[in-house]
């Protein structure tokens, strides 16, 4: 299709409009889904993305933003994110409320649409600052989020508190975020 989806007039007709929808739809859920999974189980993060398109659908603002849509759908994912995870903590126990406040701190530390596209280039980094990490935190780190085990479990199979585990994890996260930041700063 030859049209920009971003920018139309409102003499459309039916069709196109939902044919300019369809593109658009077809273009971004995906990266959109892909995103809000990152924070969200599956299921929720395409519940997300479906009621934001939805909204974008009934609002029909797809056709008037002009160079913005992108960058509107980013946020609105962004934020409907937010929303779930803070209902979330609202209604979990302890240990479940520590997971989601780390993930709405990362949620607000990847304030940038351009983030999206750089996984590659901080993936590598990551696994390397997870290399550097003193022994017992990359231990319990590895087991936190690459085995995805709880803090209970690594707790039982390490001998240590829960506590301690938690406080490993905060540790462990916020060195990898600093040498993110450094990196990005440079």
């Amino acid at each position: 299709m030859t049209k920009n989806i971003a920018y139309m007039n409102e003499s459309l007709k039916d069709e196109e409009i939902l044919e300019l929808f369809r593109t658009l739809y077809k273009r971004e859920a995906p990266v959109l889904i892909s995103y809000a999974a990152g924070f969200t189980d599956a299921d929720t993060a395409e519940d997300i993305v479906q009621d934001i398109f939805l909204k974008v659908w009934n609002q029909r603002s797809f056709i008037f933003l002009k160079d913005g849509i992108r960058t509107y759908l980013y946020h609105a994912v962004r934020h409907a994110c937010l929303d779930h995870l803070k209902h979330l903590d609202i209604c979990a126990d302890y240990g479940k409320a520590f997971r989601l406040k780390l993930q709405i701190e990362e949620l607000y530390f990847t304030d940038d649409p351009d983030f999206l596209m750089e996984e590659d280039v901080r993936l590598p980094l990551i696994y390397r600052e997870i290399e550097k990490l003193p022994g017992k935190c990359r231990e319990i780190f590895i087991m936190a989020y690459l085995e995805e085990r709880k803090a209970s479990e690594i707790a039982a199979l390490l001998n240590l508190s829960k506590r301690t585990v938690e406080a490993q994890l905060y540790k462990g996260l916020k060195t990898i975020r600093e040498a993110l930041c450094t990196r990005q700063k440079d």
